[in-house]
């Protein structure tokens, strides 16, 4: 019944999402690039580390990151809306613009990792069915996604790699929408029949727990691809669009932590970032399958959006004399050396720091643009986000740290 329910549920997503004229309009395919990086590996992972962390507090955990996910976004909202017009016409004075541009740097670095790591995640879902727990062999895979995500780019531009990440996102709201069905089914069922059967765990803080809490930043990461579409949206179309995109983020994130609840103390044999799996074996055979492909299409989506990410920076960076179809392969090239060099808990430290960089950097010329307007107390709420940013790059620390 809870397996037919999430199954049904994920199949009339689909074809409302995959309709066309969902799929044509240009405020979802502006919404879908951010949304499909905030929600790329979160949903996976965010649950065990949270779990083990804050036990059935971890919903409580996750609202706190997505809180200061959107007064980041703020920041990165007022330069769409205030820098942006002043760097284009060159009156943007030297601080904030020298500010902005090494902000698209570290951005830049942190892009090409996040898209190693998203890929280096989607090759190990897609390998786990067969066994294959083999690093090369992960690396292998990555190594085939990108040459295909580069030469797809470079043969077909721009709107061709959104269009798979447009494509890419709907499969997984479709997935996710099935568990969340899925799961508040079961919930509702044992809370009714047999309150003592769901594995209820209390609910805990430490305060060594705040370092790891503040490093899983990238969890919620994501939403600045907004600021880089280059020209193909408006300026207000992607303020309006990176809003609904995280607060659409946060009602999955929310809504999927409260009905994964009862599951939180049951016990796992993978503590790996395949543990979610395990954790979802005693409810339905489906959902686990459902996770997998909800693993496939969420880091295929969030490494093409963090793609197109990075491909509009740099294009935005080179002053328009780098062809955005260009990008792409070297996007490509540069994220395989990555995967090569390191392995995912290296990825997902060096990621984790660069956003955070990114982030108090941008909250430093929105604290710049706010001043110069004559806004004093804006300025004020963005320099305290800068300090809170720089406090996450000095004291967060990997969950594999924890």
């Amino acid at each position: 019944m809870i397996g037919v329910a999430a199954i049904l549920t994920a199949l009339a997503l689909t074809l409302c999402l995959f309709h066309p004229r969902t799929v044509g309009a240009d405020a979802w395919r502006a919404v879908s690039t951010p949304l499909a990086s905030i929600i790329g590996s979160g949903f996976l992972v965010s649950v065990p580390i949270l779990r083990d962390l804050y036990g059935s507090w971890a919903v409580f955990a996750m609202a706190a990151l997505l809180a200061v996910a959107y007064l980041v976004g703020s920041a990165v909202r007022n330069n769409i809306l205030h820098v942006e017009p002043l760097l284009a016409n060159h009156d943007a004075g030297r601080p904030i613009a020298s500010i902005e541009r090494l902000s698209h740097l570290v951005l830049a670095f942190a892009y090409f990792v996040s898209v190693a790591y998203y890929l280096v995640l989607f090759a190990s879902f897609l390998l786990k069915p067969f066994g294959v727990h083999n690093g090369i062999a992960v690396k292998a895979v990555v190594t085939v996604l990108l040459a295909v995500i580069g030469s797809i780019g470079l043969w077909r531009g721009f709107r061709a790699v959104e269009g798979l990440e447009v494509y890419a996102v709907a499969s997984k709201l479709a997935v996710i929408g099935g568990l969340v069905a899925g799961l508040a089914l079961f919930a509702g069922y044992t809370l009714f029949t047999d309150p003592a059967a769901q594995s209820l765990i209390p609910g805990k803080f430490e305060g060594g727990s705040i370092p790891v809490l503040l490093g899983l930043l990238i969890l919620v990461q994501g939403f600045e691809t907004s600021r880089f579409l280059g020209d193909a949206y408006a300026p207000e179309l992607r303020v309006r669009t990176m809003k609904v995109a995280q607060l659409l983020a946060a009602a999955i994130y929310l809504v999927f932590f409260l009905v994964m609840t009862p599951l939180l103390g049951v016990s796992t044999v993978d503590h790996g970032v395949a543990e979610i799996v395990d954790m979802l074996r005693p409810v339905s055979l489906v959902l686990p399958l459902l996770v997998l492909l909800g693993a496939l299409a969420s880091q295929s989506s969030a490494a093409i959006a963090d793609t197109l990410g990075a491909g509009g920076l740099i294009h935005d960076f080179g002053g328009s004399r780098i062809a955005l179809r260009h990008t792409y392969p070297l996007i490509a090239l540069v994220a395989g050396v990555v995967t090569w060099e390191t392995d995912v808990y290296a990825l997902i430290t060096f990621a984790s720091r660069c956003f955070a960089v990114y982030y108090a950097l941008q909250c430093v010329v929105a604290t710049l643009s706010a001043a110069h307007r004559g806004e004093p107390g804006r300025a004020g709420g963005f320099a305290s986000l800068a300090l809170l940013c720089a406090a996450i790059v000095v004291f967060g620390i990997p969950a594999e740290g924890g």
